[in-house]
């Protein structure tokens, strides 16, 4: 009698701690944080493709990406005609909208004035703004009002304008330098193969914001020291005085998710 007791007790212990188990995993299953989504907005030059290798490293860990392609840049075929600010600003917050969920918001250089009118326009919809070595303009200024200033950039004795079709172009011979100086060859074979002219229009608008909208975005910078395109001593005094969450800097030329995507890839998630 007294064995069948204890075994009864036992069992009951043993049943009760399953049940423990049961409601314990289902309720830290039940917790686990969603997957991250990323709105990712390359910059002049360029397309979307130059975020291959960061998106897929992205997915591969189960967040969700959309590496957004610019009117008249990459694949694109939009005439240059169309490729002002408000359709680049339009083709991102479809982007954001598309999400379905407040995103990680990226843009790199020209990117940075895109990503900047998009936040005021869709403050809700961005979880995290992150600037990567990119132009970052205040109310009322354009990128060509920050470009000018830059004596450390490469690329503006290097711009040769053609009015005629609205387009700014760059020798071939010295994208790598600009662009991309720490990349292999391999590398620079891509940003070439790509290669288009770049539509000038949007370098010249102005963008509109508000402390209200824009200024209520949480802010992330990530610095580039060897940047010969938007130089290292530029960036630092556009982000002068603008409050960040938080900031990064990483030893490498102008477009690190090309060069050095490991150490991109760990700053970015690091904030």
């Amino acid at each position: 009698m007294k064995l069948r007791a204890i075994t009864g007790c036992r069992m009951a212990l043993l049943s009760l701690s399953l049940m423990c188990s049961t409601v314990c995993c289902s309720s830290s299953s039940g917790d686990s944080p969603p997957p991250k989504s990323f709105v990712l907005v390359h910059g002049a030059f360029m397309g979307a493709w130059a975020w291959d290798a960061v998106a897929a490293k992205l997915r591969a860990d189960g967040a969700k990406v959309t590496a957004v392609e610019l009117p008249a840049h990459g694949a694109d075929r939009a005439p240059v005609s169309g490729a002002t600010l408000d359709a680049y600003v339009a083709k991102v917050e479809g982007a954001i909208d598309a999400a379905g969920e407040p995103v990680i918001l990226v843009g790199h250089s020209m990117g940075g004035v895109v990503i900047t009118q998009v936040a005021e326009q869709r403050p809700d919809k961005i979880a995290k703004l992150v600037y990567v070595a990119a132009i970052l303009p205040k109310d009322g200024q354009s990128l060509q009002d920050l470009a000018s200033k830059d004596a450390g950039s490469h690329l503006g004795p290097a711009l040769t304008p053609n009015p005629a079709t609205g387009t700014g172009s760059v020798a071939v011979s010295k994208l790598r330098d600009i662009f991309c100086a720490d990349c292999t060859d391999a590398e620079e074979a891509a940003i070439e193969s790509h290669y288009r002219d770049e539509p000038l229009a949007p370098f010249v608008t102005p963008v509109h914001l508000t402390a209200a909208s824009y200024g209520r975005v949480t802010k992330f910078y990530i610095y580039t020291k060897q940047d010969l395109a938007v130089s290292y001593n530029a960036q630092q005094s556009m982000t002068a005085g603008v409050t960040f969450a938080s900031t990064a800097t990483l030893d490498t030329s102008h477009s690190p998710f090309l060069s050095r995507p490991d150490a991109f890839l760990a700053a970015l998630l690091g904030f």
